[in-house]
């Protein structure tokens, strides 16, 4: 299964970066579906601060992804998901790459999964919907997030239901 986004956002390539490459540990502050991400292990790339990232996923659980590729001279950044995801998910790796439009940033969003067996043949249609609906709104949530230096109205919202719900 594959989706692919993309969208322009009204910021340079490096403010765009700064926030999706440089900041990869805390992207629970932008994108939605995320309570919190953290990053650990030494770095096997220039210019990351880590290797690999955990992310806390409501109604799912704790997610680890490793870092594949991260290219800050040609701003693309791949990672993979090792732990978390249910036995059928076999694979899921995604990639951003951004691409400069004058002033502005062409953001593309591909990711990729594989599942396996029967509960995959049944499961991966559904997750497909959903995680297309999912990545639209991480991929306008990003957008808002380095245009005005807040995050989405939606982003917002879990924000404070999450804090509602922790204390």
């Amino acid at each position: 299964m594959e989706i692919k986004k993309e969208i322009v956002i009204n910021r340079p390539v490096q403010e765009v970066w700064e926030v999706l490459g440089n900041q990869f540990t805390t992207a629970y502050k932008w994108a939605r579906g995320l309570t919190h991400s953290e990053g650990f292990g030494k770095p096997k790339f220039d210019g990351a601060e880590c290797s690999n990232r955990t992310c806390e996923v409501p109604g799912f659980g704790t997610i680890q992804e490793d870092i594949k590729k991260f290219d800050s001279k040609n701003y693309v950044l791949t990672y993979e998901v090792v732990k978390g995801f249910p036995g059928f998910i076999t694979s899921a790796v995604n990639t951003w790459t951004l691409e400069r439009k004058g002033s502005n940033t062409l953001v593309h969003m591909h990711m990729k999964m594989q599942t396996k067996g029967f509960k995959g043949a049944i499961m991966g249609p559904m997750m497909k919907m959903q995680l297309n609906k999912t990545v639209a709104g991480v991929i306008e949530d990003l957008k808002v997030f380095v245009e005005t230096g807040k995050p989405s109205d939606y982003k917002q919202k879990e924000l404070a239901k999450n804090r509602k719900n922790v204390a």
